[in-house]
């Protein structure tokens, strides 16, 4: 099933629907007070290339490349994630002791 967007959406946000549509390869139905008005589709060749939604990240496959074990990765992360929970904890407690300010 399309995607259903409203023309004045559609207006703002045309770039990124475009590149929904390519990248997907689904169609946006767009709609001006409910009813269907027109449709952005793919353009036949990204049809051809058999593009779906579940394969959203065919162009960047094989384009990464751990320097480093997954279990590695993992540990990093964990420890980015700590930092930063600690980082926020100092800054929360910096500005809980700060004196409240007044409007004068």
């Amino acid at each position: 099933m399309s995607r259903r967007v409203s023309i004045v959406e559609a207006r703002r946000e045309l770039g990124r629907l475009a590149d929904e549509v390519s990248r997907t390869g689904q169609s946006v139905v767009l709609t001006r007070r409910g009813r269907a008005v027109a449709h952005i589709a793919p353009a036949p060749e990204v049809r051809a290339a058999g593009r779906t939604r579940t394969d959203a990240f065919a162009e960047l496959r094989g384009t990464v490349r751990l320097a480093c074990s997954i279990d590695e990765l993992r540990l990093a992360v964990r420890a980015l994630r700590s930092e930063a929970t600690r980082s926020l904890g100092r800054r929360a407690a910096a500005l809980a002791a700060r004196p409240a300010r007044t409007r004068a």
